[in-house]
């Protein structure tokens, strides 16, 4: 079994899951959402979740001379680039630019959001794919 199969499907269907919850259900995503980064506290905790799952894609992507293990150790790199800094060092500056993307009044203006979790399913289920064949 290819360990770039394997994180690929894993990856593609976390990625799957969390945006098909803001198609089917954007309300209640986006006040989950708004509810992690409250505080300082859980925006660490989230960062730190978000680097757990970066490290597998770098070191599955490490392991393997392919192109969708290039993409994956690229995309866990810029993750943790992002991520590290953002959501684990300096938690305020993420919470401050991620509640001026939040809507106001999280009943009404979701079309937008639910096209953005119906392109990220889409991106999920290519992963999910990619990963299929790479097994």
């Amino acid at each position: 079994m290819s360990a770039v199969g394997i994180v690929s499907i894993a990856v593609g269907l976390l990625i799957m899951v969390s945006r098909g919850l803001l198609v089917l259900a954007p309300a209640a995503t986006l006040r989950w959402f708004g509810g992690i980064i409250q505080s300082e506290a859980n925006t660490r905790i989230f960062g730190t979740c978000v680097l757990l799952v970066a490290a597998p894609m770098i070191w599955a992507g490490a392991s393997e001379p392919s192109g969708l293990a290039t993409v994956l150790f690229i995309f866990g790199v810029f993750i943790v680039v992002v991520s590290l800094p953002a959501l684990v060092f300096f938690p305020r500056a993420y919470m401050a630019i991620a509640d001026g993307f939040l809507p106001a009044d999280s009943d009404t203006g979701l079309f937008a959001w639910r096209m953005l979790g119906l392109a990220g399913v889409v991106i999920g289920a290519a992963l999910f794919m990619a990963g299929l064949h790479a097994l």
